[in-house]
């Protein structure tokens, strides 16, 4: 009886070592493995991306360009990476999880501080798989290129039918805010558009600073709250998130002027402090106009604003943010939710107050512009002018 005791104990014990060494490795190997979990199988060579959206269909969008006749700005808006499946490179458009994180999550935090400032357009689109932005191979590039090329497409299909006197913001988070860069990249050396640009705010996801050239280049970086038809751009992370600080400096990838992807490292990045909206720089949280989380609200809703909770320095073109002291304001973290759509906004408030600053600059400037220069009338066609000479 004391054997079979002993041997029970004795294998209890080698179990418990077991699951111990296991649970140990999955720990120590948890972002091979979370990254293992969310690689498609299929090389993008062989794969057959899912039906392009039509754009004339109002199911293409999330928000079309025909909804509502506010008379204010319009928002073109771009979300961040909500589909998450291993099952192909991008997501089908009709995906019923993607649509709802889309949804319920990702537009409130994302398109909710800038929905009350006129009409929000929002297209549907094939976004890149999550995995697509662990990887430079050439799978992950082309996945990035094909939800590019919606994005592209729906905003053509918007300026088809946009006023050419509404002020416009580009707002675009996470794999959104690669597109809008693209975006800015692909259509804004047009005189008109940057005429129509309030402010483009490229948000979580590196923007190289060579991105938007020299000073004088058609969209540079805003350094000052009611600078005007210029990029804000910033990355955010609290301290205790250094791999993927690290990640950002180091992985991430931006286009180039030949449309393709290349590496930000070794690049500098743009960091626009969204508490003093001046490039670098740091502000304590009395700046701090307000967080909030509005994950299942919609985006007209306004969710609870929570102030002073951070302060937030650039650092090497990254913006690091104090912890708040809010559970529900922290990044989640394990098995790769740190990579997801997060369930809040922590400058929700910073941003709205800026844009309707920068929307009020526009308007002012807008007026003194067409104070000092009248729009030219019509065209007078003269005939039989005669011809004097000079002696």
């Amino acid at each position: 009886m004391t054997r079979a005791l002993g041997l029970r104990t004795t294998l209890a014990l080698a179990a418990f070592a077991v699951v111990g060494v296991a649970a140990a490795s999955l720990f120590v190997f948890e972002e091979n493995v979370s990254k293992f979990l969310i690689a498609p199988r299929t090389p993008y060579q062989v794969y057959s991306p899912p039906p392009s959206p039509d754009y004339d269909l109002r199911a293409s969008w999330l928000f079309a360009p025909g909804d509502g006749s506010d008379a204010g700005a319009d928002i073109f808006y771009v979300h961040s990476t909500t589909y998450y499946q291993r099952a192909g490179w991008n997501a089908p458009i009709g995906d019923a999880g993607t649509a709802e994180r889309t949804a319920t999550v990702a537009a409130p935090n994302e398109a909710g501080p800038f929905a009350p400032l006129g009409r929000l357009i929002a297209p549907r689109y094939r976004q890149a798989t999550l995995f697509s932005f662990f990887t430079h191979k050439a799978d992950g590039r082309e996945a990035r290129r094909t939800a590019f090329a919606d994005v592209r497409a729906a905003f053509r299909s918007y300026l088809r039918e946009a006023d050419p006197d509404r002020p416009l913001f580009l707002v675009g988070y996470g794999q959104g805010a690669l597109h809008a860069l693209g975006l800015l990249d692909a259509f804004f050396a047009d005189p008109a558009l940057q005429s129509r640009l309030v402010a483009a705010y490229v948000i979580d996801h590196p923007a190289p600073t060579d991105f938007f050239g020299d000073p004088y280049a058609a969209v540079p970086v805003c350094n000052g709250p009611d600078d005007i038809r210029c990029a804000v751009a910033y990355t955010a992370f609290t301290p205790d998130f250094d791999a993927e600080i690290r990640r950002a400096r180091l992985r991430g990838m931006a286009w180039t002027a030949s449309g393709d992807l290349a590496p930000v490292r070794g690049r500098p990045l743009v960091c626009v402090n969204p508490l003093s909206w001046s490039v670098g720089g740091k502000a304590d949280a009395s700046a701090h106009v307000g967080a909030a989380s509005a994950t299942g609200l919609s985006v007209m809703d306004d969710a609870i604003p929570i102030s002073g909770a951070v302060g937030a320095a650039c650092d090497n073109g990254v913006l690091v943010v104090d912890r708040p002291e809010p559970p529900y304001l922290r990044r989640r973290s394990g098995f790769g939710r740190e990579w997801r759509v997060q369930n809040y906004n922590l400058f929700y408030y910073d941003l709205r107050a800026n844009a309707l600053e920068r929307l009020a600059a526009w308007r002012e400037t807008v007026e003194e512009e067409r104070r000092i220069a009248p729009p030219i009338g019509e065209a007078e066609v003269v005939t039989g002018s005669p011809i004097i000479p000079i002696d």
